[in-house]
């Protein structure tokens, strides 16, 4: 059968080894060297060997190797797979790729010398994502030498023009350099990885397999910036000149792809007369490039490629360089780059697995009973599991949508306002560590949320913890010199909990980080307007009302300290950014983060005028709710708790850390207790979804008869019967919301919602309106 699964997270640190082997240095980032103390069980006859073994995840110890040989678990359960190679041959192997049944490629052209009688581990976890089941095949492939292309520029050349077809778009990347995602219609092998996927790029170069689109500029090949790389011509383009073009000729697996640069110009110096193009073949893998023209033909500096790199690159310490600042790219000329051959050694073996999950069952939707003042009424609600693992549900009684805000007991007061500053505490005070508390199953946790936490001389690491009681935290990822520090905003996008999206001020770049690992995954590079100088990126909030992330700029301006602010839209999938506007105040403000309530209000906290404010999404003027009462200052973040629409607050103030909530209808706090060791936290999102599911009614006329049980899979229908009770009401409409919450995956972050209605009338007016029919 087909395998489906969601990959959460590729987990790729140093493994710990189970019972029987010792683990040693790791290799590289993907790749651990450990010492076995036992014979390995799958290999092939050239001594190549490979176990691959399977079980929960250990949140406590992510590194941790599995020991099963087959596993059963169900959605959403973190799961840990493990892959052991031992070199049983005859000759050191250097280079590795591994893939299964179940993920496609693991790993791609790896480097990580294995000696005779040694062996490497690779570590992945993940979430479960869908039911599945069957045995996992697993491919190891290595090799002493690393895959490579051999080069010719005697090939004939025979320019295809793809210039009648429709020019790319161009619509992600940077400003000064745009590019366009293009999937090919048939894959190829890259330096030993296999992949349909490009990113081109309008300065002359080509990322290949990667998911996110934008080539910079590069003086340097390799580059630093990027991974694989095809460079036909890279250097300094115009961007208002020229388009790029693609076309597919051939037949299916003889078909060659085509990307066409026509009439581009550099921008320095200014110099027009550039077409070229790179074509793909599908039978051999191979890359050719193509130049019909190379500048006007004048012998200015910048003609034939003089100033740009070309040829291909393995990885940014590897390439195959072909010309390097040199004017070598005439016109009529082609290079062919061609796969050699590898000498290889491949080992497979299998591991079972069966992931399943319960599904829950209400074939009636929605609830619609009729009654007499003073009659009661029953009618029956059906759950079913048509899953095939055992559904847990229970039921209850709640409002219609549409809950009111709550009003909080106030903070006491602290006056005055010092200058606003963005970042973090210079001069932070040294706490006394406070006792924890042993800590609860992760789904008891009040309020479950994630943020940074800001450790003086220990770093930033992302942590997962209570807002309800602090000391429940668990480190989802230290700070090792990863540059956690530049995180400035972020949030949750609808109600996926397993990914954090956060935006890093530093270096402008919008991050995924995985909730269970901490592994993330760079969207893009969002660019701000710069409408004043200094600006960078602040705080992120997701809109639920419509979809949209919002985020927030600051600039800094000397001993004036934050002064001014700015809204955007960031497209999550892309990272490109929309200016909505200045922040519009009336004086000088400094928001610190945003957060969106479930109706699509957007708040500000701003550290310079110490004050919550209302913001229009549309036009991003201000609206200033009240003040917060403290001096707050330095790293802060608000956000919504969904389901209970509460506004919480990560606040600092006069060097202490705070976690409170805040009234969105007057800005009044109330302290709910401090942070751990009252630090300074910051990108705060909760892991909670927005819904009407959290107060229950507070009315008798509608009744469950039961409110929770189990069903077994393959077990009947549950019928229930609910009571309307009309008896203690007046003629009118009246309705309510039954919640089921249940383990079924589907709604592991907010209930099934049937909505009820309840029609009374009067007594004369029963038969009136011809109630009998209904």
């Amino acid at each position: 059968m087909h395998i489906l699964l969601r990959t959460a997270v590729v987990f790729s640190l140093a493994a710990a080894a189970p019972a029987g082997a010792a683990p040693s240095t790791a290799t590289d980032g993907t790749l651990q060297r450990v010492d076995l103390h036992s014979a390995p069980t799958s290999c092939s006859p050239a001594g190549l060997c490979l176990d691959v073994t399977v079980g929960p995840a250990d949140v406590a110890d992510l590194n941790a190797c599995a020991s099963g040989t087959s596993l059963s678990a169900s959605v959403g359960d973190p799961i840990g797979w493990c892959y052991t190679l031992t070199n049983n041959s005859s000759q050191t192997l250097a280079w590795h790729s591994l893939s299964d049944s179940l993920h496609g490629s693991v790993l791609s052209q790896r480097n990580a010398s294995l000696a005779p009688g040694q062996s490497l581990r690779h570590v992945r976890v993940e979430r479960a994502g869908a039911v599945a089941s069957g045995p996992l095949s697993a491919t190891w492939t290595a090799s002493a030498a690393q895959a490579g292309y051999a080069v010719d520029d005697t090939v004939a050349f025979d320019f295809i023009d793809a210039s009648d077809t429709p020019a790319l778009p161009m619509s992600g990347g940077f400003s000064s350099g745009r590019s366009q995602a293009v999937q090919l219609p048939f894959a190829f092998t890259f330096f030993g990885t296999t992949t349909d996927r490009l990113c081109v790029g309008n300065n002359g170069a080509i990322e290949v397999g990667s998911s996110v689109c934008a080539v910079p500029g590069s003086l340097l090949f390799p580059s630093p910036y990027l991974n694989a790389v095809i460079a036909p011509v890279w250097m300094s383009f115009d961007p208002a000149q020229g388009s790029i073009h693609t076309r597919t000729v051939g037949e299916p697996g003889q078909r060659r792809f085509v990307i066409e640069w026509k009439d581009f110009a550099l921008g320095f110096p200014q110099l027009s007369g550039y077409t070229y193009e790179v074509i793909i073949e599908e039978a051999t893998s191979a890359v050719v490039f193509q130049y019909l023209t190379a500048g006007p033909g004048t012998g200015a500096w910048g003609e034939n490629g003089e100033g740009a790199v070309s040829g291909l690159q393995q990885s940014s310490a590897s390439a195959v360089v072909y010309s390097q600042f040199t004017p070598t790219l005439t016109p009529g000329k082609a290079v062919r780059f061609t796969p050699t051959e590898q000498t290889h050694e491949v080992v497979a073996t299998t591991v079972d697995f069966d992931i399943g999950a319960p599904q829950l069952l209400l074939p009636v939707p929605a609830m619609t009973a009729f009654a007499g003042v003073g009659i009661s009424v029953q009618q029956p609600i059906v759950i079913g599991n048509i899953g095939n693992r055992t559904l847990q549900w229970s039921a209850g009684e709640y409002p219609a949508p549409g809950a009111a805000l709550h009003r909080l007991a106030p903070l006491p007061h602290a006056s005055g306002h010092g200058r606003a500053d963005a970042g973090r505490d210079p001069q932070p005070p040294v706490a006394a560590a406070r006792p924890r508390h042993p800590q609860s199953t992760l789904g008891d946790w009040l309020v479950p949320a994630y943020a940074m936490h800001v450790i003086p001389g220990g770093g930033v690491p992302y942590v997962h913890f209570d807002l309800g009681d602090t000391a429940q935290m668990r480190t989802v990822l230290a700070d090792s010199g990863q540059g956690l520090e530049d995180l400035s905003g972020g949030d949750f996008v609808g109600d996926d909990f397993s990914g954090q999206y956060m935006i890093d001020t530093l270096m402008d770049r919008l991050y995924r980080f995985d909730t269970l690992t901490g592994e993330r995954t760079l969207i893009g590079w969002p660019q701000a307007a710069n409408t004043v100088a200094n600006e960078r990126w602040s705080g992120a909030a997701w809109d639920p009302s419509t979809d949209t992330f919002y985020a927030l700029t600051t600039a800094n301006l000397g001993n004036q300290g934050c002064y001014w602010s700015g809204l955007y839209t960031i497209d999550v999938g892309t990272a490109h950014a929309h200016f909505v506007g200045p922040v519009e105040t009336g004086g000088d403000e400094c928001l610190i983060d945003i957060a969106i309530d479930q109706s699509g209000q957007l708040y500000a906290l701003d550290i310079r005028t110490d004050g919550l404010l209302l913001i229009d999404k549309g036009s991003a003027a201000a609206t200033r709710v009240g003040s917060l009462g403290v001096n707050a200052n330095f790293a802060q973040s608000i956000k919504f708790d969904r389901a209970s629409g509460v506004l919480y607050w990560l606040g600092y103030a006069q060097g202490l850390g705070f976690v409170a909530t805040i009234d969105p209808l007057t800005a009044q706090p109330a302290i709910i207790g401090p942070t751990p060791d009252n630090h300074e936290m910051a990108v705060l999102a909760i892991a909670t979804a927005g819904g009407d599911c959290t107060e229950p009614l507070n009315a008798t006329w509608l009744s469950l008869s039961n409110s929770g049980g189990t069903i077994a899979p393959g077990g009947p229908v549950g019928v229930y019967p609910v009571t309307f009770d009309a008896t203690n009401l007046v003629a009118g409409t009246y309705e309510a919301s039954i919640c089921v919450f249940s383990n079924d995956p589907a709604y592991r972050t907010r209930p099934a919602v049937v909505p009820v209605t309840f029609t009374v009338q009067a007594p004369e007016n029963i038969f009136a309106d011809d109630f009998e029919s209904r």
